[in-house]
C-alpha cells in the first residue's frame, strides 16, 4: 500500500514536472504564477491528511487549467537545425583593393561573391562515364564559384613537375548549388591525365568560372542548341539550365556525332525530352553506321528546317568543331536569321590554353633586355606602366604585354596559360588605359578595370596593381 509520503512524494513530482513544462514552453525565466505552483507543491508535506491530498489533487488540475487559461504558454516548437559546417576550403590570395571612388562600379551580386584572383582546389565527388573516351567529373563547388550556363573553367594539374592548365566547359547547370560537373574527352597530355589518374575524392585547382558564351536569358524566344561531338558540355549546361529556370521556353537541342557509341548524355537526353513537353531532341551521326537507331548525316539545311519552325525568330548557340560552326552559321544566314541570333564558341578555342608558363622564356628576355634609359619612349613608341604594389615605373613598348613587362621588371604576378584563357594572372588597373585582348573576362570585371596582363598591352599611361 503506498505510504502518504510516497503519495505526497509523487502530487510534489507531477505538478513540478508540469511547472518546468510550462516554463520551458514560455520561453521566460520567472512567471508570477511560480508562487501559486509553489505552494501547490510543498502543501502535500505540510497537510498529509487523505482529505488534504485529495484536496491538492483537486486544486492541482484546477490550476493547470486556470493557468493555461490565464496565460497560454506557446506550443512547442522543434529546434531549428545548424547548418552543416562547410568543409574547411583551400586558403586564396587576398582579394585585390577596391578601385577608388571615382572609378567605383556596382557589380551584381554573383560576381561580388566570386573567388579570389588564383585557383582554389576542390573535391571529385564523383567519376561518371559517360561515352568510352568522355567521363564527367563532378566536383565540389568552391565558395563563390558563380557561373552561368556555358562558361567554362580552368584546370591546373602537375605532369612531371611542370603546371598545365587546360580548359573545360562546365556540363552542370548553375542551379545545382552543391557541386559543378566538368565533362572532359579523352585526348591529349591533360585530359588523358585526368582520365587515367582522378578518382573519388581526388583534388583539384580550378580557376574562377569564366566565358562569354551564355545562356541567353532575357528572352522568350525558341532556343535552338547545336552541339558537335564534346562540343555538347557546354550546351548541355543551358538545356539543364531552361527546363529549370525557363520552362515555358520552346528548346530544341540538334547533337551531332561520330558514331552512336559517342553520344553522351543520351540517357538523360531521352529523359528530358519525355518529360519536359517544350524540349526537343534530335540526333544525327556524321558517319554512317549500318547498325544505328538514329539519323546518319551531318547537320544541314534539310535537318535545320526540320526541327526549326521558325528559324528567323529564334535564337541559335553553336558549339563544336570550327567548321561545323562555319557550314551552319552560313546555312542559317541563307535561312534569312539575323547574325546577332546566333552565338557560338568553338570548343578548340578552350583547349588552346596549352602553354605552360616557361620560366626560361622569362629568363632569356631579361638576359636579352637592353639597359635602355628611361627618360624616352623606345622605338615605335611605349607609355609609362606603373607597378603600384612593386613601386615600379618603367617605359613599355607598345607590343611588349603587361606580362612580359612584369617579368623581365622582376615585377611577380601569377601565370599559366598564357592565352587570356585561365585567368591565373588576373589584375586591376586602377589608373589609365590598357587594352586586354581577352574575350574571357566579362562586362562587371572590365568596367571595375580588371585585365589579363599576358593579352594585354598599355595604350597609355597606365598603373597595374602588382
Amino acid at each position: 500500500m503506498l505510504t502518504t509520503s510516497a503519495i505526497a512524494a509523487s502530487l510534489t513530482a507531477v505538478h513540478f514536472a508540469l511547472a518546468m513544462l510550462r516554463r520551458h514552453r514560455s520561453g521566460r525565466t520567472f512567471s508570477p504564477f511560480v508562487i501559486p505552483s509553489f505552494l501547490v507543491t510543498i502543501t502535500p508535506w505540510f497537510m498529509s491528511s487523505p482529505m488534504t491530498l485529495g484536496g491538492v489533487l483537486i486544486a492541482h488540475i484546477l490550476w493547470v487549467i486556470v493557468a493555461e487559461i490565464i496565460a497560454p504558454s506557446a506550443p512547442l516548437r522543434p529546434t531549428a537545425a545548424r547548418p552543416a559546417a562547410t568543409p574547411a576550403r583551400a586558403q586564396t590570395a587576398a582579394q585585390p583593393a577596391a578601385p577608388p571612388a571615382a572609378r567605383t562600379t556596382s557589380r551584381p551580386a554573383a560576381a561580388a561573391a566570386r573567388p579570389a584572383v588564383g585557383f582554389a582546389t576542390a573535391t571529385v565527388l564523383a567519376v561518371l562515364e559517360d561515352t568510352g573516351d568522355i567521363k564527367t567529373f563532378r566536383l565540389e563547388r568552391p565558395d563563390g564559384f558563380e557561373f552561368v550556363a556555358g562558361q567554362f573553367l580552368a584546370v591546373k594539374i602537375q605532369i612531371d613537375g611542370k603546371p598545365h592548365v587546360r580548359c573545360y566547359s562546365i556540363s552542370s547547370a548553375p542551379d545545382t548549388r552543391g557541386y559543378l560537373e566538368i565533362s572532359v574527352r579523352k585526348q591529349g597530355l591533360v585530359s588523358s591525365t585526368l582520365h587515367a589518374t582522378v578518382r573519388t575524392g581526388s583534388r583539384l585547382s580550378l580557376n574562377r568560372p569564366a566565358g562569354q558564351f551564355v545562356y541567353p536569358s532575357g528572352d522568350d524566344r525558341p532556343l535552338v542548341l547545336v552541339a558537335g561531338g564534346i562540343g555538347i558540355t557546354p550546351l548541355m549546361a543551358m538545356l539543364r539550365h531552361a527546363v529549370v529556370s525557363d520552362p515555358t521556353r520552346p528548346v530544341t537541342l540538334l547533337y551531332s556525332a561520330k558514331h552512336q557509341q559517342d553520344l553522351a548524355f543520351i540517357d538523360e537526353l531521352r529523359v528530358i525530352a519525355l518529360r519536359h513537353p517544350q524540349v526537343r531532341v534530335a540526333l544525327t551521326l556524321s558517319r554512317a553506321q549500318a547498325d544505328a537507331r538514329v539519323r546518319q548525316g551531318r547537320i544541314d539545311s534539310t535537318m535545320l528546317r526540320q526541327h526549326v519552325a521558325d528559324a528567323a525568330h529564334t535564337i541559335f548557340c553553336l558549339c563544336g568543331p570550327k567548321s561545323m560552326i562555319a557550314d551552319i552559321t552560313a546555312t542559317l544566314a541563307a535561312m534569312n536569321v539575323p547574325r546577332a541570333q546566333i552565338r557560338s564558341e568553338e570548343f578548340e578555342t578552350a583547349i588552346a590554353a596549352s602553354v605552360i608558363n616557361a620560366p626560361a622564356r622569362a629568363h632569356a628576355a631579361a638576359t636579352a633586355k637592353a639597359s635602355a634609359t628611361m627618360s624616352s619612349p623606345p622605338e615605335g613608341g611605349g607609355h609609362w606602366v606603373t607597378f603600384a604594389s612593386s613601386g615600379r615605373t618603367v617605359m613599355v613598348p607598345a607590343d611588349q604585354t603587361l606580362l612580359e613587362t612584369a617579368e623581365l621588371e622582376g615585377v611577380a604576378i601569377a601565370s599559366s596559360c598564357r592565352a587570356g584563357i585561365c585567368q591565373a594572372c588576373r589584375t586591376r588597373v586602377s589608373d589609365g588605359q590598357a587594352d586586354c585582348r581577352s574575350a574571357v573576362l566579362d562586362d562587371a570585371d572590365r568596367e571595375a578595370g580588371y585585365v589579363l596582363p599576358c593579352v594585354t598591352f598599355a595604350t597609355g599611361d597606365c598603373v597595374l596593381e602588382a
